[in-house]
């Protein structure tokens, strides 16, 4: 009853009511469950394993769940108070080591992995680089620069193959050349009194996509070596992390603790179903 009202879409009264008692009786039957959090199992190393690694905040930017997926849907998870070096490290170093990651680029995650993991292959999701490329540049950019950028890591989606690649990298670098002289561009503040004239680079924005795809190039097409590598980590974000969001909203006003709780029920419940079959 506990897993049914927490992980499933049912209202603590409905669920009173299936099996005759009242809300109150519930609430006290629940109370001990709440200290009994499910622990995760240790990954079975493969043959070729790859993780998909991420990390969901369950209270604003606090309270992280670090999440650990493989593409036999073996999960396995650690509480942090947020997504740091030291963080990721101790939850890496008691996993086997992978022949290749998927992640979202988050910088205290591809840090560990490259202490703790340094030959194993990484994939970026290109679902983040296109969604934080979206956010900056905006669906319709007014510049020149920002229009074709887009273009660009809209064609991201089109490469499967080594000539595909080597196109994609080609026409990036003549962007770069081609608006390098408009990127350099400043706007200046008024002079202060006493003080140094102050500036900024005029199109931010766009240096900061650039920034991005830059960081991101040496782990953009790993999927095109290694077929068996996804190209997002839509295996956590749409299999596990959007369930798990709504769950923790639907429950909203639940201590950190019990939401920890929440979190391990609902991934304990993963484990037990099938892989997801149409997510690349």
């Amino acid at each position: 009853m506990f897993t049914r009202w927490l992980t499933g879409n049912r209202s603590l009264s409905e669920i009173a009511d299936d099996y005759g008692v009242s809300r109150r009786t519930l609430v006290r039957w629940f109370t001990p469950l709440w200290e009994q959090i499910h622990q995760p199992l240790a990954l079975r190393s493969a043959t070729y394993t790859i993780y998909i690694l991420d990390g969901v905040y369950l209270s604003g930017r606090e309270n992280a769940a670090l999440i650990c997926r493989t593409m036999t849907a073996q999960i396995s998870w650690m509480f942090a108070q947020r997504e740091t070096l030291a963080s990721w490290m101790a939850f890496l170093k008691n996993l086997p080591a992978p022949d290749a990651v998927v992640v979202d680029g988050q910088k205290g995650l591809l840090a560990a992995i490259l202490c703790l993991w340094p030959k194993t292959k990484v994939q970026r999701c290109l679902a983040h680089i296109e969604r934080l490329a979206r956010i900056k540049l905006t669906r319709r950019p007014k510049t020149s620069a920002g229009k074709e950028l887009l273009v660009l890591v809209r064609q991201l989606w089109g490469v499967r193959t080594k000539r595909q690649r080597r196109r994609w990298v080609r026409a990036y670098l003549r962007w770069e050349r081609r608006h390098g002289t408009f990127l350099k561009e400043r706007s200046y503040g008024e002079p202060k009194t006493g003080r140094k004239r102050t500036w900024w680079y005029t199109h931010r924005n766009i240096r900061s996509v650039r920034s991005l795809i830059r960081n991101a190039m040496p782990h953009l097409f790993t999927f095109v070596r290694y077929p068996l590598v996804p190209r997002t980590t839509n295996h956590i974000e749409g299999g596990v992390n959007s369930r798990l969001k709504e769950l923790v909203h639907r429950h909203r006003g639940l201590t950190q603790k019990r939401k920890q709780v929440l979190v391990a029920e609902h991934l304990a419940q993963k484990r037990r179903k099938k892989p997801t079959r149409n997510v690349t």
